[in-house]
Parts: structure tokens; sequence; C-alpha cells
């Protein structure tokens, strides 16, 4: 294993670690505040802010680990690739000098 390989995993369990702690605080601070008893019917004008509190949306939570998995995933793989690509251009290099060297393999 390489210098740049360990780096990488250790770069990729960081990364990791802080998405999921992340995403376990926005989790925790979104509880449902408790309901409160609406108010005896009113005859006059009675404001938004004044009625019922705003529903919120359970799978927030969820949704918000789907798309923090989907970049993840998406980062993990551009970099792999980015790395293979590197490898090929790096052998691409070594046949080109092979070949000027006049070492064909014929």
């Amino acid at each position: 294993m390489t210098y740049f390989t360990f780096r990488f995993r250790t770069f990729s369990l960081l990364a990791g670690a802080i998405v999921l702690a992340a995403g376990m605080s926005v989790s925790l601070s979104a509880q449902p505040q408790p309901p409160a008893a609406p108010p005896a019917a009113q005859d006059g004008f009675v404001p938004m802010s004044e009625l019922a509190p705003r529903e919120m949306l359970p799978a927030t939570p969820l949704v918000f680990y789907a798309y923090s998995f989907v970049w993840l995933a998406l980062i993990v793989y551009v970099f792999t690739i980015w790395r293979r690509m590197a490898r090929v251009e790096q052998d691409l290099a070594d046949v080109q000098r092979r070949l000027k060297q006049g070492q064909g393999g014929r």
C-alpha cells in the first residue's frame, strides 16, 4: 500500500465520519415540537403565525442522508476514475519511452 493510498483511505474515512455526524446532528435537532392545543373558535381575524405550528416532513433526515450518500459516492467514483486515468497515462508514457529507445519488443 502506497503512502497516497493510505492517505486517501484515511481522508475518506474521516469525511464519511463527518458526514455521518452532521446528518445525525440534523436529525436530532429536527425533532417535531408537541402540537399546541388549538385556540377556541374566534370571530375575528387570526394571523397564520398564531395558528397551529407548521407541519414537518418526517422524511427530511432520510432525504438528507440519501443526498449525502449520493454525493459521497460520486466524489469517491470520480476520484477512483482520476487515479485509474493517471495510471493509464503513466503506462502510455512508459510505452512511448520504450519505443523511442528502440525496445519495441519485436
